[in-house]
């Protein structure tokens, strides 16, 4: 018995995950679709754990393409068949996703009618990955967290809240030189306030002013990747170094 589930959604990402990591990663390409590996199914006849195993590898993989896979978009498990020697091949669900396109221009500069593009450094590997997040429950909260809306301040504050505790205290995360204090005193002063924030505000009540420094939404996303993203890359390194 085989269980083929399907991968629907941003295809550009789904073939950067096959072509950019072989020999890690659960993503193949049979046949001009994108599925998950049937190895990860291989102990289970059983549909319920197969559509939660794969919404958990998607999750993952949500996770790394948020982080380390700039201007792709989420994948979604798509339909779900299974078969068996003999048998005719049982389909259990059918989700229709619309196709996804998306452009990875990191850096954009016109000038003279010529444009140049840079792409960003290739991150960690997707097994590195996954274990980190398996074994590292503060980098689970924050997968859960990339899992949910970029343009809410109060996510986004989430995300820096704990990675600042994790490291320690706020300004041992401004001394890793991954954002600079003041970037930072904007970002807090504006998600904390519902007269610039909004109502994804962290807090409710108009106790204070305008802050002389805030920041704007789009900022605020970048700001929050890009420490993510190299304290995941610190983490995984520093755990390559202890083996």
């Amino acid at each position: 018995m085989t269980w083929i589930v399907e991968l629907s959604g941003d295809q550009h990402a789904l073939r950067e995950l096959e072509e950019g990591f072989r020999g890690e990663t659960p993503v193949l390409a049979v046949d001009g679709q994108y599925r998950l590996d049937p190895a990860l199914f291989a102990q289970t006849d059983d549909y319920q754990a197969v559509k939660e195993i794969g919404r958990r590898e998607v999750d993952y993989l949500n996770g790394y393409i948020r982080l380390f896979l700039a201007g792709r978009q989420k994948i979604a498990v798509g339909n779900i068949s299974r078969e068996s020697p003999d048998q005719p091949k049982v389909h259990y669900v059918s989700v229709e996703d619309s196709l996804v396109m998306s452009a990875r221009l990191v850096g954009f500069k016109l000038g003279d009618d010529e444009a140049v593009i840079r792409e960003l450094e290739r991150g960690p590997g997707l097994l590195a990955w996954r274990s980190l997040v398996q074994r590292d429950p503060v980098v689970a909260d924050v997968l859960n967290y990339l899992q949910g809306a970029l343009n809410d301040w109060t996510n986004l504050a989430r995300i820096i809240e704990a990675i600042e505790h994790d490291l320690g205290r706020q300004d041992d995360l401004i001394a890793t030189g991954w954002v600079d204090g003041r970037s930072l005193k904007a970002f807090h002063a504006t998600a904390n306030n519902p007269l610039v924030a909004g109502v994804t505000a962290r807090h409710g009540a108009r106790r204070f002013e305008v802050p002389k420094s805030t920041m704007e939404i789009h900022e605020a996303r970048h700001l929050v990747l890009n420490v993510a993203s190299k304290w995941i890359a610190a983490k995984i390194a520093a755990a390559a170094g202890e083996e």
